[in-house]
């Protein structure tokens, strides 16, 4: 079985990469104003230092903290250790570690971000573009084998344990019409023909707050009724906050831009999505729940 995760971060749309346009961002400072508010507290789990690796697993009890608020500076280690808990909680979620983690909205291959995942165990690929919000960063474990087929504006595809995987942060101007949404997949599609042109999951940031809106385009973009949402409601419970359920995944806890949709005749769900906050280590780092799901190939 096989473990898939995204987490999106906030990055504006400067050319430049760095630490500068992912910190700090409107709607993560909106989404901090919001849980602090609301009184919101993370159940922090030990970590390993940076230089220990993010593929060991940490026992120990969690320590519930109130999530900070925050201040005028954000230490870009706040980044890692966001990356750092999303695996520790997927891996007492799931039993195992995620096999694949794309990160939207940031390109580690800034020297900002030098050192910010550092671990023998996985391998890391950057996909840079011109606006640092419509990056991305795939980290992933060496034995899997995954295989980038490619990527563009707003996606990065993988082969995955034999799986098409779309990981996505669509842009507004596709996310908002239907039909642009029902061709970005099918172009994808047709550019990965050498692997059936079939796209057997899709996973991150819509930009689409319809909670089966991407589930319906990708049934009408391939004449078929088998895409399905691998939530079954339009609520968010997240694993790394005390007794705090939601109505969705972003700055207001009111939409469901982060989602996973999967083809049914294709694909076994075994478990997820499971949904991890913005604040995993107490401080927000981001304006997107992570999410990750446990899949099979039929």
């Amino acid at each position: 079985m096989t473990i898939i995760a995204y987490q999106s971060f906030n990055a504006n749309s400067s050319s430049s990469h760095g630490l500068a346009a992912t910190s700090l961002q409107r709607f993560t400072r909106d989404t901090n104003r919001r849980v602090t508010q609301e009184g919101h507290e993370a159940l922090v789990l030990p970590t390993l230092p940076t230089e220990g690796g993010i593929t060991a697993p940490v026992y120990g009890p969690a320590h519930l903290r109130p999530i900070e608020t925050l201040g005028p500076l954000q230490p870009v280690n706040v980044f890692g250790a966001q990356i750092a808990l999303l695996w520790q909680n997927f891996y007492r979620a799931f039993g195992d570690m995620p096999d694949i983690l794309v990160c939207g909205e940031i390109d580690m291959s800034h020297p900002d971000f030098t050192g910010l995942v550092i671990d023998e165990n996985v391998k890391i690929e950057n996909f840079a573009s011109t606006k640092a919000c419509q990056s991305f960063t795939a980290i992933s474990q060496s034995p899997l084998g995954s295989k980038a087929l490619m990527n563009g504006e707003g996606f990065v595809v993988y082969l995955i344990a034999g799986m098409v995987v779309v990981f996505v942060h669509v842009p507004n101007r596709i996310a908002r019409d239907f039909d642009a949404t029902r061709s970005f997949y099918w172009d994808i599609a047709q550019a990965i023909k050498s692997h059936g042109a079939i796209i057997h999951l899709v996973i991150g940031d819509t930009n689409q707050s319809s909670f089966d809106f991407t589930a319906q385009a990708l049934n009408a973009a391939f004449e078929t009724s088998t895409y399905k949402n691998a939530s079954d409601s339009a609520q968010v419970s997240k694993i790394d906050n005390y007794n705090v359920v939601e109505r969705g995944t972003n700055s207001s806890g009111n939409k469901m831009y982060d989602v996973c949709v999967f083809r049914t005749d294709l694909v076994r769900l075994k478990k997820g999505p499971v949904y991890l906050s913005q604040s995993s280590g107490a401080v927000t780092v981001t304006d997107h729940c992570g999410l990750g799901v446990q899949v099979e190939r039929k």
